[in-house]
C-alpha cells in the first residue's frame, strides 16, 4: 500500500522531452498503486520555485517532485524553504548529481518506489546571495562553460553539448583572477567549487568526505589557470583524486565572499546564476528530501 497519496510534479519541459519515457513510466506508476498525481509544467526560469511553494501552502501534497535537472531541483528546492512537505525528485537532466548522490538510477521502478515510501530525511544546504543551494557553486571555468552552453544543442545533445562548450572555454585559456575572503581569510585562484556533498559534474567523486546529509560547505581553490593545469584538474577529477594535488587548496568554509567587477561567471547547480560579486554562506535550514530506503550517504 502505498505509504503517499498525493505527488504533485513540476516538470521542467526542455528536459522531459529528452527523457519523456521515464517521466511516463513513474508517472505510470504511480497512479497504478492508487496515487493522485498533478503534474505542473514550468514555463521560465524562476516558475519552478514559485510553483512550489504555492503548492506547499495548499498543504495537500505529500511530497512535491522536481521533474528535471539538478538547476530544476534548486529551483524547487528554494520553494520549499521554511516548508513542512517533502521534496522527491524525478532525475531528468543531463548530469543528474542529486540523483547520483542518492545512488539513484534513472529508472521507473526505482524512483515510483522511493516516491512512494521512501523515506524524508533531512539534508543540509547552502545560501548563495540568500538563496538556496543544494550540491555546488563553480566560479570561473565551469561557470564559463555552463554560461557559454547554447540552449538549443543542450536540448539536442545533451552532456555533448555541455562538453563542446567546455572545450571551447579551456581553449581561451586562462581566465581572471578570483579573490575571496574565507571566514575571514583572505584567498586568491583561478577556478572555486564550493560543495555540499561528495560529487560534481556528474558521477565524479571531488570531495571524499563530503556528506549531504550534514550541513557544512567544502572549498576547493584551483591555483593554476593555464590550459595544461585544467587538464591535469579534470583527469584528477575522473580519477577522484583531485584533493592530493599540490596546488588545490581544500578548505571547511561557512563564509566565502567573492570579490569581483563582474567579468567571472557563476553555476549554481548546473544552472548559469549569473557573474561575481556574490556570498556563499552554509545554509541555516535542513530541508527534506525523500531518499531511496537504505540510503547512506
Amino acid at each position: 500500500m502505498a505509504l503517499r497519496r498525493l505527488v504533485h510534479i513540476i516538470l521542467n519541459p526542455a528536459a522531459g522531452s529528452r527523457n519523456k519515457s521515464l517521466l511516463q513510466d513513474v508517472t505510470a506508476r504511480l497512479e497504478r498503486s492508487g496515487v493522485s498525481v498533478k503534474v505542473e509544467e514550468t514555463t521560465g526560469p524562476g516558475d519552478a520555485t514559485r510553483l512550489a511553494h504555492r503548492a506547499a501552502l495548499g498543504g495537500k501534497a505529500d511530497v512535491i517532485v522536481a521533474a528535471g535537472g539538478d538547476g530544476t531541483i534548486n529551483e524547487v528546492a528554494r520553494g520549499l524553504r521554511g516548508q513542512s512537505v517533502p521534496l522527491g525528485i524525478i532525475p531528468l537532466g543531463t548530469a543528474n548529481v542529486l540523483a547520483i548522490e542518492l545512488g539513484l538510477r534513472p529508472r521507473g521502478d526505482e524512483v515510483a518506489n522511493m516516491l512512494l515510501a521512501g523515506p524524508a530525511r533531512l539534508v543540509g544546504t547552502g545560501l548563495v546571495d540568500g538563496k538556496v543551494f543544494l550540491l555546488m557553486i563553480g566560479i570561473g571555468f565551469d561557470g564559463a562553460v555552463i554560461h557559454d552552453v547554447n540552449p538549443a544543442l543542450k536540448r539536442r545533445f545533451g552532456k555533448g553539448a555541455v562538453i563542446w562548450s567546455g572545450l571551447k572555454v579551456w581553449w581561451r585559456g586562462p581566465g581572471t583572477a578570483i579573490h575571496l575572503v574565507v571566514d575571514g581569510r583572505e584567498k586568491q585562484a583561478q577556478w572555486v567549487v564550493v560543495l555540499n556533498g561528495r560529487y560534481f559534474a556528474g558521477p565524479y567523486v571531488l570531495s571524499r568526505a563530503g556528506d549531504l546529509s550534514m550541513p557544512g560547505l567544502t572549498l576547493f581553490l584551483f591555483h593554476k589557470g593555464s590550459r595544461f593545469a585544467l587538464v591535469r584538474y579534470l583527469i584528477a577529477l575522473g580519477l577522484g583524486c583531485v584533493e592530493r594535488l599540490s596546488d588545490v587548496e581544500v578548505l571547511s568554509a561557512r563564509r566565502v565572499e567573492v570579490q569581483g567587477n563582474g567579468d567571472v561567471c557563476v553555476e549554481t547547480d548546473g544552472d548559469d546564476s549569473g557573474r561575481l560579486p556574490l556570498l556563499i554562506e552554509q545554509g541555516t535550514q535542513m530541508l527534506r528530501l525523500v531518499v531511496p530506503q537504505g540510503w547512506n550517504p
